[in-house]
């Protein structure tokens, strides 16, 4: 039986090696988003340039500007920033798309590798087809009833929010046309890194819903999911705190998903920049103690034997996993629409009718 001792070790060393080319590849497409942006900076200061010379440098120096008078100049202004806008937004919107929707067939497929390889026998290739991928990812199935592309407009909008701003304090005499534009490249640059930012979220959230649906496809050599989390002190104090929770009670296989929504706190991604992943328990092995790589104090890398977050902050003198729950912000969890109740809620699954339901703790459906 030591071959199934070792088959558990492979899986979570596989996972590890999937999970670092996955890393690199969001990367890579992040950057494919910074010329985008570029183009658009570009554009916005020469815009602002054009009305600095023809509002500002030519106006009599006694000119008192009235709010009709500047409200106009940043409707012309905006006028011209928009179209840039919106071939920014025209940009991102297929791009985000194409590699979302291609971040859950690469978690799907790489599972089912994952589990052939480290199971030694025949595994189900989950049936996906794009068609029904982007219908997953395009419905508002999350708390906040937005999706990837509501998020993406969103960050673009803001810059014409901060655009019209911008002009206001030029016109206005508030702010030299050098500070201005320092000021409009600098929110042009937060828009990047907030679209940045959605982008690795979204790919970390399809990443686990592949990698769901190829669990759930071989449930039969599964017996459950637990979230693995980086043992280093960036980690969040609530994904410290499941991932030990869960190698101890194990999710079904279908949480997280449409079909059985995760709860705040405790799904993948929990937070923006959420580096966590599921990890399949196969099944009648458990979960095997590995040597894992890990971070400390100064950040050099090491392997730990540590079994759980809990022990491997002992090890390095972090903050121990209840100090970070009491020391953290709860709502930083939370999604739009959802509140603290929502937080501590307690749900089981349970037979009814047929079907595996997800209900409150402790409730009693069949009366």
């Amino acid at each position: 039986m030591s071959w199934i001792s070792e088959a558990q070790k492979h899986y979570e060393e596989y996972v590890d090696y999937y999970t670092s080319l996955l890393d690199t590849y969001i990367d890579d497409r992040i950057l494919e988003m910074a010329p985008a942006y570029g183009q658009l900076q570009e554009m916005a200061v020469r815009h602002l340039e054009y009305v600095a010379k023809k509002y500002v440098d030519e106006q009599n120096p006694d000119f008192i500007p009235t709010r009709r008078w500047a409200k106009k100049i940043q409707e012309e202004y905006l006028t011209k920033i928009i179209p840039e806008l919106n071939l920014l937004n025209a940009k991102l919107q297929p791009f985000a798309t194409s590699v979302i929707c291609g971040t859950v067939f690469y978690g799907a497929n790489t599972t089912a590798y994952i589990l052939e390889q480290a199971a030694r026998c025949a595994v189900t290739v989950p049936n996906l087809t794009k068609s029904g991928v982007l219908g997953v990812i395009a419905n508002p199935w999350l708390p906040d009833g937005a999706t990837y592309s509501k998020r993406i407009r969103k960050s673009v909008d803001l810059v014409a929010e901060q655009a019209e701003k911008t002009v206001k304090e030029l016109v206005t005499r508030k702010m030299q046309y050098s500070d201005a534009a320092k000021e409009l490249s600098k929110r042009i640059d937060e828009s990047y890194y907030r679209g940045s930012r959605i982008i690795r979220t979204e790919m970390t959230r399809a990443n686990a819903l592949g990698t769901s649906y190829s669990l759930m496809e071989n449930a039969d050599i599964v017996e459950g999911k637990y979230r693995d989390a980086t043992f280093d002190s960036k980690t969040s104090a609530y994904c410290a705190a499941d991932a030990d929770y869960s190698k101890k009670y194990p999710y079904d296989l279908d949480y997280d998903t449409p079909m059985n929504p995760g709860l705040p706190g405790r799904r993948i991604p929990n937070h923006p920049h959420c580096r966590c992943r599921w990890v399949a328990i196969l099944s009648g092995l458990g979960i095997k103690n590995r040597q894992k790589a890990a971070f400390d104090k100064n950040d050099e890398l090491y392997y730990t034997k540590a079994a759980s977050y809990d022990e491997y902050a002992k090890e390095v003198g972090l903050p121990s996993v209840k100090d970070m729950v009491n020391a953290d912000n709860p709502k930083k969890y939370l999604r739009p629409g959802e509140t603290m109740e929502d937080l501590r809620k307690q749900v089981e699954r349970k037979r009814f009718n047929g079907q595996i339901i997800t209900v409150p703790l402790g409730l009693d459906i069949h009366n």
